[in-house]
């Protein structure tokens, strides 16, 4: 049994070191804060609570597809890059034109929240702060045509110095306009992790199972108050938009912190998905059930959805990560592909029904509502996507809030994976060090 010291969302000493940030700043720079803030001063729209992305991950450009984005060699792995390795990470994604485009990729710094950090660039990258993709390489593939880029980093000429959040922007070099931004994280491995997940035995949310997960870091030397440095926070599926802070911390160890969830912060432990296996463009594939090949993308109705079933049970969260696994072959085309969904029931005049999934950033838009067909009597969207292997789900959207269990069968079994991340901030240079990062699944 240990003591548990039951934490806030903010430490009493993040305020102080939050006033000596903004002194400092204030002093020397006229502008930013150790927090961060809104950008140009602006209030942000309402959005869809319970988002799955965090808020600053955009993709803006339609003509997007297929993203990837993992450590070079290790297509299932995050995009999370040890500081002090040789490794680097891979971003590729598809443009749906034939026309050579210019994109020009940037990176910034922030914090644990995603907020700006008051950090430079210069302070974080060391050679060029902007670098260019050019041309792109052609698909084999003409219907449609597509361009596939690749920007592989940290260079030579583009190195990154300091661990924490990062987001990598894509802009379109010619006119500016800001067409994706992704997260990623680069740690110090500095310390190490132990987690397990421990189920709850009392459900709390309509009989589904909840995990807590659990685990120790085991503090580096040079920290010296880990209870007032130190933040803890536990990731699901690569949800990052869902990262929790750990609210029970036991410090009471000299050379180890305990740091876990508390019940009410638990994550849903038998979260679900439906998967899409797209091996062939055509009526031959098992999950087509009408096609239209002379059309370009050709136009491939699936076979029907249903409520309560259709759940994929064992799917490799280890592996399948929130892009899905996309034949990266420039021989692989794209389908039109039409869902069809059949619900219990009809949603209220305020709901509205959604497909989110790994082919479309697993963010609610008006090109992913579902419409309801009188003739088939079904819901149906559709969905540019190409060859290969995707995760996805049917959720509910009432007002800015996502009810994405709504259609889950409840009773499935499926692991979960989850990522424990320790930031330590640096009262002295008024950004956060992210330590260490661990990915486990649950049993």
């Amino acid at each position: 049994m240990f003591n548990v010291f039951k934490i806030p969302r903010i430490y009493y000493s993040e305020k102080f070191f939050t006033i000596l940030g903004l002194i400092f700043l204030v002093s020397f720079t006229g502008c930013g804060s150790f927090a961060g803030s809104s950008q140009n001063g602006q209030t942000q729209p309402a959005e869809p609570e319970n988002l799955f992305n965090i808020h600053a991950q955009i993709v803006a450009d339609e003509s997007i597809r297929t993203i990837q984005f993992h450590r070079l060699g290790n297509p299932a792995s995050a995009p999370i890059l040890n500081l002090e390795s040789n490794d680097q990470l891979l971003l590729r994604f598809e443009h749906l034109t034939f026309d050579s485009k210019q994109f020009r990729v940037s990176l910034t710094h922030h914090n644990p929240d995603w907020s700006r950090s008051s950090l430079p660039p210069e302070r974080y990258v060391n050679g060029f702060f902007n670098l260019t993709l050019n041309s792109g390489k052609v698909s084999q593939n003409n219907r449609p045509s597509y361009r596939q880029y690749s920007f592989t980093f940290p260079t030579e000429q583009f190195q990154i110095t300091k661990s924490g959040n990062y987001l990598v922007k894509i802009e379109d070099a010619d006119t500016g306009f800001l067409v994706m931004t992704l997260p990623f994280f680069v740690y110090e491995n500095e310390g190490s992790i132990t987690s397990s997940v421990v189920q709850l035995s009392v459900p709390r949310q309509n009989l589904r199972r909840l995990h807590r997960p659990v685990s120790q870091f085991n503090l580096p030397d040079f920290v010296d108050q880990p209870q007032f440095d130190l933040e803890f926070y536990f990731a699901q599926n690569r949800f990052w938009g869902r990262t929790k802070q750990a609210d029970e911390l036991d410090f009471s160890a000299p050379d180890h912190v305990q740091f876990e969830l508390s019940s009410d912060e638990a994550f849903i432990g038998d979260y679900e998905f439906r998967t899409l296996t797209l091996d062939e463009l055509s009526q031959s594939d098992n999950n087509v059930f009408e096609a239209f090949p002379n059309e370009i993308p050709p136009r491939l109705i699936l076979r029907d959805d249903a409520e309560g079933f259709g759940a994929s049970g064992f799917i490799n969260l280890d592996r399948l990560g929130p892009f899905g696994d996309p034949d990266m072959n420039l021989r692989a085309g794209y389908g039109n592909v039409v869902f069809r969904f059949e619900p219990e029931s009809k949603p209220d005049s305020t709901e509205s029904l959604h497909l989110l999934g790994d082919f479309n950033n697993w963010a609610v838009s008006s090109n992913n509502k579902l419409q309801y067909d009188d003739d088939t009597r079904r819901w149906e969207a559709n969905q540019i996507i190409k060859e290969g292997e995707y995760k996805y789900k049917y959720v509910l959207v009432d007002g800015n809030e996502i009810n994405d269990l709504h259609f889950d069968e409840q009773f499935t079994s499926n692991r979960q994976q989850y990522h424990a991340f320790v930031y330590m901030r640096d009262p002295n240079n008024f950004y956060y060090r992210l330590l260490q990062v661990q990915s486990f699944l649950s049993d």
